[in-house]
Order: C-alpha cells, then structure tokens, then sequence
C-alpha cells in the first residue's frame, strides 16, 4: 500500500484510504483547481462531507476522493448567491475547536441561568419595595390625618382652656359681689346703735 500523504505536485497530496484513492487539499486548491468561490468551496465540503483535517501551519487540509474530485473537474459547480452568503457566515469548525466551542456554549448556559435567577431575584426585591413604598406612603397618610386632628383637637382645647378660665374670673368676681352684698345686708341688720357703735 502506497503511503497515506505522498506529496504530489501543486501542494496537493495523494493516497489510498479504505481501498478508495483520496487527494488531501486545502481549500484554497478547492478554489483553484474547480474554480469556486470560497464559500463554494466550502459548501462544496460540507454539502459532501469529506474529511477535514486541520494542518500544522493552521490551515485545514480536505480529504477529497479522486474519483468525486474528477467529476467535479469535468463538470461546473454553481452554488446560489443565497448559499454563498450563507456559508460566509458559517464558521468551520476544527476538531480542535470542538471542546473549546461546547465548553464555551456550557458556560453560556450557566450564565444564561444565572441572569434568568438574578432577573427573578431582582423581580421580587421590586416587588418587596413596592409593597414597602405603598405601606409607607399609607402610613404617611395616616400620619398627616392624625396630626390634623391634633391640631383640630389643639384648637378647640385652647379654646376651652380660655372658657375656663372666663369662667373661673366669672365665679371669683360672682363671690366678690356676693360676699359685698352679704357685708351690706349684715350691716343693715344691725340695731342702731350697734350701727353706731361702729
């Protein structure tokens, strides 16, 4: 069996896999050789689903049949603007990128998680401050009615406080008045001559 990845001309390679002849080429040898577009090119591996390998010198390196790779030669591939935009936007991922990639996607997960927690958390602190702010702002109400009856109430105790003391004044200038009456009708009562003897 002849070497798995001979070096052939062009920077391509041949060799045998599983009985079945394979060219090992770069993407930029895809585009050369058929004449695509990158993005058709790489449709073109997708779309067939051959091997791709990454390379030392960071490019990746497609295990193409020959006999696939012939066809193509002899007949023209077309691939839609829609397909080629599509696949500009789709990145190759590398076996090597494999682990970092659902490494990163697990972490996302996390984090997404965390947010919807902390989103939730964050939902019943308003929640709790509402209810905080609505009994405050009750209470205040309250506050404000309570004080205007202390002040009605104020009102009408000093007002009651003057009617006391009118009347205490009253009463005191009743018994004067009385208590001169009284010593006038003693007076009168008296014999004469006690009247004149004073």
């Amino acid at each position: 069996m002849a070497d798995a990845h001979p070096q052939g001309a062009k920077g391509l390679t041949t060799g045998a896999s599983m009985g079945v002849s394979i060219r090992v080429m770069t993407y930029a040898d895809l585009e050369q050789e058929l004449g695509l577009k990158p993005a058709s090119a790489r449709q073109l591996v997708r779309r067939n689903g051959w091997r791709r390998v990454p390379g030392n010198d960071g490019r990746t390196r497609v295990e193409v049949p020959a006999e696939e790779f012939e066809r193509y030669l002899k007949t023209p591939i077309e691939a839609s603007v829609e397909d080629e935009e599509n696949e500009l936007d789709t990145p190759v991922e590398t076996p090597f990128e494999a682990p970092l990639v659902a490494a990163l996607s697990a972490h996302i997960a996390r984090l997404e998680r965390a947010l919807d927690e902390a989103e939730a958390a964050l939902k019943a602190v308003i929640g709790e401050r509402d209810e905080v702010q609505a009994l405050t702002a009750a209470a205040r109400e309250e506050a404000i009615a309570a004080r205007g009856q202390i002040d009605v109430l104020r009102v009408r105790l000093d007002a009651e406080r003057e009617r006391g003391l009118a009347a205490a004044a009253r009463i005191e200038e009743i018994a004067a008045d009385r208590d001169r009456w009284h010593e006038i009708t003693t007076r009168t009562q008296k014999p004469w001559w006690r009247r004149l003897a004073g």
